[in-house]
């Protein structure tokens, strides 16, 4: 009898995406992305041009969503690139916040925000958490702890999701109030 050889079949992993990729790639929608930028920025120092620079900012929003969609999943992605995604997101809300204090804080009452603030805190919660159960698999372990077909499923699932609702509720909540006790002490 001839032996086989044991020959062991290796995982070709793919090459992650790094950030010079990345531009290169989406060079055309930075420049765009740019140009609403700059021009959000110019119409703060022109007189009576809010709305000209809320307009480019929501502008410089949309074109951030097609962005934040083109980038690759964590796996797929450098370290330098998932970073760059993180802190182009919080530059993004630096400039909102900009523009807020620049034209609205003089129009936004504590009963506007109180109001107002624990639904988009909410819908951000939300968001954050869906993606984090994404990125994370997250829902992997909740199917070994309750897999399908089981008479328990349903109720430890319901229970699972009641509990980030809450979560999300909770937080949202807490954001609310220190952010209008921050801007109405």
């Amino acid at each position: 009898m001839s032996e086989r050889k044991k020959t062991k079949i290796e995982k070709i992993k793919p090459k992650r995406m790094n950030l010079s990729d990345f531009i290169d790639k989406n060079h055309r929608l930075f420049t765009v992305m740019g140009v609403f930028g700059g021009l959000a920025a110019l119409f703060t120092r022109l007189e009576k041009a809010e709305y000209l620079a809320f307009t480019s900012f929501a502008i410089l929003l949309i074109l951030n969503w097609e962005l934040w969609r083109a980038f690759p999943k964590s796996e797929e992605a450098s370290f330098g690139l998932t970073v760059f995604e993180m802190f182009l997101q919080f530059f993004l809300l630096m400039i909102g916040t900009y523009l807020y204090s620049t034209y609205l804080s003089e129009y936004v009452t504590y009963e506007l925000l109180s109001r107002i603030l624990p639904i988009i805190s909410f819908g951000l919660f939300a968001g954050v958490a869906v993606l984090l159960f994404r990125k994370f698999r997250l829902y992997d372990y909740v199917r070994k702890i309750a897999p399908d077909g089981k008479s328990y499923t349903p109720i430890f699932r319901g229970l699972i999701a009641l509990l980030i609702i809450i979560v999300v509720a909770w937080l949202a909540i807490a954001l609310s109030n220190y952010v209008t006790e921050l801007f109405f002490p």
